[in-house]
Formats: structure tokens, C-alpha cells, sequence
């Protein structure tokens, strides 16, 4: 029952850099990217150029990871992750960062759906999930923010943001979220932890969630994950979701992502 209940969620882990499709009061719909958010009004980069977009006339915003999969397509399946778990310390050398989680966690390779996933790890008996989504933005923290609360929004019924606070990880600044919402179609509440980290080039997203009732119990669990994390690489990396290619004596397979 709790793996169908994870896969509700693995839409968290999608990428916000991606086209919108946004759709108006007057019937139009405008597709692009969400750049910013002044005010009560949305930014919009489209083929066409940057437009402005009233907050007041957007009926609803849908993400790509909503739009129906072609026949045939892959539907943005994961690409193989260069990733190891010895012990409590994970390693993932595709997006160069390690961090520790309790004996008795798993990789979960099935929650990797998407190629913006690059670590996604459980509890023994599924009831705590981790997940880890690199994004390359430029943008402000503000922003990044807000794109990430109006995904939820449009996920959830009855969202509420319970608090953010300035944090600090792995050197970076970044913010803390805590927030929660109950799935549109089994009216079940889950609660979420959410770091969101600025590097040079990018936001890192780690999501912690668990069932409303066992959220309490569970922060300090997620708290002592995300204060273990920390990047292996000072490089700048442009598409973290593609493993380094394989050297020749050796060659790497991946999970098989359904």
C-alpha cells in the first residue's frame, strides 16, 4: 500500500525549468517558462520573448510532468546513476555529493522516474522517503521558492505551508520549508521537510515526507540526513542527471526504471 502512495509523489522531483503550459480566464493558454514572480504577476519566457501575466487572470498552471505521455515515449524516464551504498553512507558520483542515513535504509531505484532524480532512498519499512533533485537555475531562492509552492499547490488539495526559515548546508545558504497537503485522490496527508540550497549554477532540492502521523517522530531522522550532506565536486555541473561515461576496464549498468 505504501508503494502505491510513493508513487503520488515522485512529481516533487520533477524539473521546474521546463515549458508550462498556462492557461487563462479569456481561454488562451501561454506556453513557457516561469521566471520570476513580481507582486501579483508572473513572468513568463516564451519563444517569443519575456511576458508579463497578471496573477488575477491565470485560471491554472499545467506542469509538464501532468501533460499525457505519447504513445511510445519513455515519459522521461531516469537516465543510470553512478550511486553506492556502503553501509550508512551514500555516494553518488553522478552529482558528486555523499550523505549518511540510518542503518536499514535502501536505494529505492524505482523512485527515480524522471531524469532529474539522482538519489532517492527509504526507510526499511517504507514509511520515510528521501529524495535529492539538482536543477540548473539561476535564479533567486525567492523565486525558486515560489515555482516550488506553486507545484504543490496545484498538486494538493488543502496545501498548507507550515513555516520557512533561513538555513545552512553543506556551506551553502539556502531555505527550510515545512509544509503539507492531502492527495486528490485518496484524501491521505502526507507532511514534507524541504531544503532548497543555492550553488553557482544551480538549486539542490532535498525533500524528506512521510504520513502526517509519523511526521514529528520522523523530522529528527530527516534533520540529522540533510545535516550530513555535502558535495564531493567543486566543480560546476551543467547536466547532473548524465553519469560520467564508463572507463574502459569497467562499465557501469544501471538500475532498470520502469
Amino acid at each position: 500500500m505504501r508503494g502505491t502512495y510513493l508513487l503520488i509523489f515522485l512529481f516533487l522531483l520533477s524539473s521546474l525549468s521546463r515549458a508550462e503550459e498556462i492557461q487563462l480566464k479569456d481561454g488562451s493558454k501561454i506556453t513557457g517558462s516561469l521566471t520570476a514572480i513580481d507582486g501579483n504577476t508572473f513572468r513568463v519566457k516564451t519563444a517569443y520573448g519575456e511576458i508579463q501575466v497578471p496573477r488575477t487572470e491565470i485560471v491554472a498552471i499545467q506542469f509538464p510532468e501532468n501533460s499525457p505521455k505519447k504513445e511510445g515515449s519513455s515519459g522521461g524516464a531516469s537516465s543510470p546513476v553512478d550511486e553506492s551504498l556502503d553501509g550508512t553512507l551514500y555516494s553518488n558520483r553522478t552529482a558528486h555529493f555523499q550523505v549518511t542515513v540510518p542503518a536499514g535504509w535502501i536505494v529505492s531505484p524505482e523512485m527515480r522516474i524522471s531524469k532529474e532524480i539522482v538519489a532517492a532512498l527509504k526507510s526499511a519499512d517504507q514509511a520515510h522517503y528521501f529524495m535529492v533533485t539538482p536543477e540548473v537555475y539561476t535564479g533567486s531562492l525567492t523565486t525558486y521558492r515560489v515555482l516550488a509552492e506553486t507545484q504543490f499547490q496545484n498538486k494538493f488539495q488543502d496545501y498548507q505551508k507550515l513555516s520557512e526559515s533561513d538555513a545552512k548546508l553543506d556551506g551553502r545558504t539556502g531555505l527550510r520549508l515545512v509544509c503539507k497537503g492531502k492527495t486528490r485522490d485518496t484524501n491521505t496527508t502526507f507532511k514534507f521537510l524541504v531544503y532548497i540550497l543555492a550553488y553557482e549554477d544551480r538549486m539542490v532540492r532535498l525533500t524528506f515526507f512521510t504520513f502526517e502521523p509519523l511526521f514529528d517522530d520522523a523530522v529528527p531522522i530527516f534533520e540529522k540526513i540533510a545535516a550530513s550532506y555535502q558535495s564531493t565536486s567543486d566543480k560546476p555541473v551543467a547536466n547532473l542527471a548524465i553519469p560520467r561515461p564508463a572507463r574502459p576496464e569497467r562499465s557501469f549498468a544501471g538500475p532498470s526504471v520502469q
